[in-house]
Formats: structure tokens, sequence, C-alpha cells
């Protein structure tokens, strides 16, 4: 486990019961995105594909300061490229904005890239709006911006274009 020793953060592997605040911060970062209006799950659902079924649909790595507080977390999963294998990608990493620049999302970032290089996992992919002050971040670590150095455009069928095509 990792320490942050400024907020006696732990960094560790989510439980089904932190989905609840798990929630909440995905709905924080769905506001601060502005995009809160796509968010159309609750924790239920979050327990549920991550903890219930035989093959949980992500994993989630949390921060919590020592009262069990959750100030940010990861949240991934196992992909699959054609080209290289195994992939994670990394949906969702948020902290709070009071415990930002401190280190913790370099935490939590480093906490699932650990996991991806122990299990030989050929590639970590993320997305981020290209606004988002988080593009800086992820460049510092190495991370390479695939819109720009290789043309690739990422697109996405959402629940209403799935209906249309079957009408």
């Amino acid at each position: 486990m990792l320490k942050c020793q400024e907020f006696n953060v732990t960094v560790r592997k989510a439980k089904r019961e932190d989905m609840v605040q798990v929630y909440k911060l995905i709905k924080a970062l769905a506001e601060y995105e502005k995009l809160e209006h796509q968010v159309c799950i609750d924790d239920k659902i979050l327990q549920e594909d991550g903890f219930d079924k035989e093959t949980p649909a992500f994993t989630c790595i949390v921060a919590e300061l020592s009262d069990g507080h959750i100030v940010g977390y990861a949240l991934y999963y196992y992909s699959y490229s054609t080209w290289v294998g195994r992939s994670i990608l990394l949906e969702d990493l948020y902290v709070q904005p009071a415990y930002r620049r401190n280190g913790i999302g370099k935490q939590l970032f480093m906490a699932v890239a650990k996991i991806a290089h122990n299990a030989s996992i050929r590639r970590m992919d993320l997305h981020v709006l290209s606004w988002n002050p988080a593009v800086d971040f992820y460049k510092s670590l190495g991370a390479n911006d695939l819109t720009k150095t290789e043309n690739w455009h990422f697109f996405r069928m959402d629940h209403n274009c799935l209906n249309r095509l079957f009408s």
C-alpha cells in the first residue's frame, strides 16, 4: 500500500461497500466535466458490475484517508488489442479538488500502472477531455496523445444509437 504522509492516504483496491463513496466521486467528476447528465448508473449498479458477477466488469483503486473517507479513485478494466495483446483501459482517475496537487492522483495512476506492469500488460490506454489540465499530467508521465501523434479518433455509439441500429 502506498501512503501520502501529508494526508495519511492509503491507496488500495476498492471493496464492494466503497462503491457508495466512489459513486459520489463519479458524479463529482461528471459535474467537473460538465457531463453530469450522462451518468445513468448508481452505486448499486457499481456494486453489481464490479463485485457481484463471476467476471467483474471493472476494478477500482481508491485513495482513502485514515477516517475512511475516500478522496479519489481510479477505475479500469481489461481490454484486448489485436496488435499488442492484453491491455488496460483507465476509464476514470479522479481526486477531490481539496486533495489535488499532493501526489494522490499520481499514486492512483502508478498503482494501476504497476498492476499492468506486473501482469505483463502490453498497453494502458486512457482518454481525457482536451481542456482538462490532466492532459499535462498524463504527458508528464510519458503518455502519448494518439489524436496528434497517430491521428486516431475515439468514437462512441451510445444506447440510443445502438437501439436505432435494430429498430
